[in-house]
């Protein structure tokens, strides 16, 4: 007798919401004698908070499972999807096709019971400095996006500018920002910084140049406004706010100019989240003293629950060294379960990614991985109730698109499964140099 598979949730959970706020991720493998075949359909908790960590080498799927998690949770009930909000960092651009249907696998999505469609609820969010550009090639955005200059602290411009502590610069704009903050400026932009800069007589000319010449630059990262955009602008009830950072993928200090975003908009989420799971706590004390308040009442102050999902991971959470998104990252990564927030971070070098992604993580999805520092470092999240290396279990997959298995820490579970097809289109995939004939001559 066949039943579902369900991860990511406990006993206790199972037995509270059964398959409830659960999406279809794929189905199990099983071996039989010599023979692999599908057997249970793999489902995945997605109302609780989680840390999921997606790896695998390039183009074994990583962004592909990473859209089909994206697509459940937006496809739940309106009941359940309305309390959750998807946000998305899109390193390379590939993302805003899932508003598309996929309709170059209509007979695979049979196979599997699914219809090819495109996500209605969702959102491309692009720098407001190449949003006009964007449109104007066409290429699919919804909104600008834009973050202030005064809600930068000196730490994270020292490390979007890659300064070292000690570096000159780096103690000249701590020093303009204290500046800033004594003149009881709360409200600046860049060229606010570099007028103080100017004006400056404890530094040597060099050192003042030097910094002004960056932040001349940084006015080129078309990133900054003075209104900014507001978080709640991102946080959408049963949708998927894109921000499309693909625009920086060969810039210069492109990584650092993405960890700004990423710092900053975590740090946000972190409070936003906060302040609704106090407002969570009081209506359940209310509910709790009422005989007659059976139903808890939505406030609009409060923020659905977030699933933050960062491609790249590696570079925004290294191993050694820091970058601008690593502390609020890293306070996600610990603290984030209380406030309601899930991190899903996709990586093809687990190697080179901080140690406490590979501790708090307790759901893992990883495809083939190759690279003797990456399966090193796989094989240290081997849990006590596995009986061998993780890799073991990767080597006797089917080589099949989408194999991967799954590993559980809720259920203390792991499983080889088959992830399913996007109902969406999926811009992820590599370029051929010989185009695929779709025609047919019917001979009229």
């Amino acid at each position: 007798m066949t039943y579902n598979i369900i991860i990511g949730r406990t006993e206790s959970d199972r037995k509270k919401f059964g398959e409830k706020g659960t999406i279809l991720i794929g189905r199990s493998y099983v071996k039989m004698g010599q023979t692999t075949t599908l057997s249970n359909y793999v489902y995945m908790d997605v109302i609780k908070s989680h840390v999921v960590l997606i790896v695998g080498k390039r183009g074994s799927g990583k962004s592909y499972s990473s859209s089909v998690i994206t697509e459940g949770i937006i496809d739940l009930p309106d009941e359940i999807s309305n309390n959750l909000s998807v946000i998305m960092l899109d390193t390379m651009g590939v993302f805003w096709t899932m508003k598309y249907p996929n309709e170059k696998d209509t007979g695979l999505l049979e196979q599997w019971g699914l219809k090819a469609k495109g996500l209605e609820r969702i959102k491309i969010f692009t720098p407001i400095g190449m949003y006009e550009y964007s449109k104007s090639i066409g290429i699919p955005t919804d909104a600008p996006f834009s973050i202030k200059a005064s809600e930068l602290s000196g730490e994270d411009w020292r490390l979007a500018f890659e300064l070292s502590s000690s570096h000159p610069v780096s103690i000249l704009i701590d020093k303009i920002l204290g500046d800033l903050a004594d003149l009881r400026k709360e409200e600046f932009n860049v060229d606010d910084i570099i007028n103080l800069i100017q004006k400056d007589n404890t530094f040597s000319n060099e050192t003042k140049n030097e910094a002004i010449n960056r932040f001349k630059a940084s006015k080129g990262w078309g990133l900054f406004s003075n209104e900014g955009t507001k978080i709640e602008v991102l946080i959408n009830r049963g949708a998927v706010s894109v921000l499309d950072m693909s625009a920086y993928a060969t810039s210069s200090g492109g990584w650092g100019i993405k960890a700004l975003v990423v710092g900053l908009i975590s740090k946000k989420i972190f409070v936003e989240r906060m302040l609704s799971r106090k407002l969570d706590e009081i209506e359940s004390i209310r509910t709790g003293y009422s005989y007659f308040k059976i139903k808890e009442e939505v406030s609009e102050d409060k923020k659905p629950l977030i699933w933050f999902i960062l491609d790249e991971a590696h570079e925004l959470l290294p191993a050694i060294g820091k970058t601008a998104a690593t502390d609020a990252l890293v306070t996600i990564l610990r603290e984030g379960r209380q406030p309601g927030i899930s991190l899903l971070l996709i990586t093809q070098q687990p190697g080179k990614i901080h140690s406490d992604v590979l501790t708090q993580s307790d759901i893992v999805l990883a495809h083939r991985l190759t690279a003797k520092i990456d399966v090193e470092a796989f094989n240290s999240m081997m849990q006590s109730y596995l009986g061998d290396t993780l890799t073991s279990y990767l080597n006797i997959l089917p080589a099949d698109p989408g194999a991967a298995i799954v590993l559980d820490d809720n259920s203390e579970r792991l499983y080889p499964i088959q992830v399913r097809p996007k109902v969406s289109w999926h811009g992820g995939e590599s370029p051929t140099a010989i185009k695929f004939e779709r025609s047919k001559n019917l001979g009229l």
